[in-house]
């Protein structure tokens, strides 16, 4: 079964967390975090997380390299230095991590897709992931603590918010609750959806640039 999920662990504890993983069936965490530490979770730190997960029997994976939000080769950003995810999913690298997670699926395992963000609109793992995994007929599922939501569902209602309201919110309590308005459908053809993800790419998209002149 082409089936996926994808989960954020903000600053849950583990036992939480693993909880989380049983109620669903997930036997394998692939840690797509960039950088695969957590000032504010610790217990989240690669080193502590894969230990955690061996002894309860879950198979950990870090592909931050592969499936990571984080580039800086200027040959994949905007012109403003953001991460430009229509580029990454052509990488070399990225496609290598999609391999190896139909590699993984293909073999029976039971996937989820870790970040550290818990509301899976703001992270890269439902607009660059999710988004492309969708594209090649997987079934992905964001879990948020006990709900668990469909991510065509999402991305329709994303859209269909998009369409009334002419902007974007990534608010996941606004979104699942949200039903277009019948007259706003007579408009639809005004609405480029490739727009509407290149927005959505924008707001969620590691910035480089800004992040070195934070540093500095």
């Amino acid at each position: 079964m082409n089936k996926i999920f994808t989960i954020g662990h903000s600053t849950d504890s583990v036992d939480f967390f693993f909880s989380l993983l049983m109620n669903n069936g997930v036997d394998t965490v692939v840690d797509v975090r960039s950088v695969p530490y957590s000032r504010f979770a610790s217990q989240f730190n690669k080193d502590l997380l894969s230990v955690f997960l061996k002894n309860k029997n879950i198979n950990y994976i870090p592909m931050g390299i592969q499936l990571g939000a984080r580039y800086e080769d200027k040959e994949l950003l905007f012109a403003d230095g953001k991460v430009d995810f229509s580029k990454v999913v052509k990488t070399k690298l990225f496609q290598s991590g999609i391999m190896r997670i139909e590699t993984g699926i293909e073999k029976g395992l039971k996937i989820a897709l870790m970040c550290s963000e818990k509301n899976p609109l703001e992270c890269h793992r439902f607009s660059l992931i999710s988004h492309y995994l969708h594209e090649k007929k997987y079934a992905i599922n964001h879990i948020v603590n006990e709900s668990v939501f469909n991510h065509e569902n999402l991305e329709e209602k994303l859209l269909d918010y998009y369409k009334e309201n002419r902007k974007i919110s990534l608010d996941i309590n606004i979104i699942k609750n949200f039903h277009i308005i019948q007259s706003t459908l007579f408009d639809l053809n005004e609405i480029n959806e490739n727009e509407f993800y290149l927005e959505i790419n924008k707001l969620v998209a590691y910035n480089p640039v800004s992040t070195k002149e934070e540093i500095v």
